[in-house]
Order: C-alpha cells, then structure tokens, then sequence
C-alpha cells in the first residue's frame, strides 16, 4: 500500500507520517532524498529558496525505490504529483491560513516564503493539483488546524479500514474571511 500525504508546508506531514508509518509498519519514503539519488533536480530556486524537481520523472524514480510486499508513507507538498496508478491513499492536510502563518513564521521562513505558502493553502492549490493529477477515486481531506497529529492519524485509519468515507472539497478557508 501507498499513502501519500500532501500539503502546504506547515500543514503537519511528516509529524503525521512518522506517527502513522509506526502504526502500519510502513516506510517513509522522502522525495527530496529519491530527486536527488535519481538526478530528477532541476535547479535550486534562489528566490522561493526551493529545490525545483522534474514532477513528470516523480513517479519513475517512486516505482524503483518500492518493494513489494512493503507498504510506504511518501510526505511530501510533490507526493501528489505521483501517478494515481501507484497510489491506493492520497490525504490532503490543511490548516487555516492564520494558523498556517503562525506556524512558517515559527519556523523562521521569510515573510515571501510565508505569504507564498499560506496564499497557496486559501487556494487550496494542493488539493486541486491532487484533483488534475487523477487522485480523486482515493482523495480525502483533513483539517488540520485544531487537531492533535494522533487525531489526524487516527481520521487516516478509519479511511485506510473504511471505517470513514473519504470526501474532499469542504473546507473552504474564503468563507473565513
């Protein structure tokens, strides 16, 4: 099995993906360490302060670090640029924007980088990249603003063991403002 999670930074990805892949026994597969092993860098972008990765060779580079019989948590705002065709879970993470600039400002990211990010997330730009990529068929959304990572965990389960119907499309942070 492959669980993607996606999302702005600062949404709660690799907290969540350590969290989970102890849960399922899983691997945690980081795509900025596959980029770079599979040459799929591009350039480092000065002015974002970002790796610029070849998304249409992602999924290539996924398919020859996976084993069968191995279930893989990939965390990664990219994950979603891997092809729905290897993918059984696709989780969008969101957090409201104030929450979301409280969080990159805690991290020490530039006021661009900030903004870029958190106007990013009002836009849900995750979720409908996710949507062009092909994830519907197994999308599911979570809010994570006010929730423990335990509880964002716990949503993941119960949509893994189809305990909970995914849906996506709901939160919508321009009604907010």
């Amino acid at each position: 099995m492959i669980i993607i999670l996606t999302g702005t930074p600062g949404v709660g990805k690799s907290t969540i993906s350590k969290i989970l892949a102890e849960k399922l026994n899983a691997k945690i597969i980081d795509l900025k360490e596959v980029a770079g092993k599979h040459k799929i860098i591009l350039e480092y972008d000065e002015k974002t302060m970002s790796m610029v990765i070849d998304e249409s060779k992602i999924s290539k580079a996924i398919k020859a670090e996976i084993e069968k019989n191995q279930d893989y948590i990939i965390p990664s705002h990219l994950s979603h640029f891997i092809s729905p065709r290897i993918v059984d879970f696709c989780f969008v993470l969101r957090c409201d924007p104030i929450v979301l600039e409280r969080r990159l400002e805690k991290r020490g990211y530039s006021k661009q980088k900030v903004a870029e990010n958190v106007m990013c997330e009002f836009l849900d730009a995750c979720l409908i990249e996710s949507i062009e990529m092909g994830h519907k068929k197994h999308l599911h959304e979570i809010d994570t603003s006010n929730k423990k990572p335990k509880e964002v965990v716990d949503e993941i389960l119960d949509i893994v063991s189809k305990k909970k119907k995914m849906s996506f499309g709901e939160i919508k942070w321009i009604k907010d403002f």
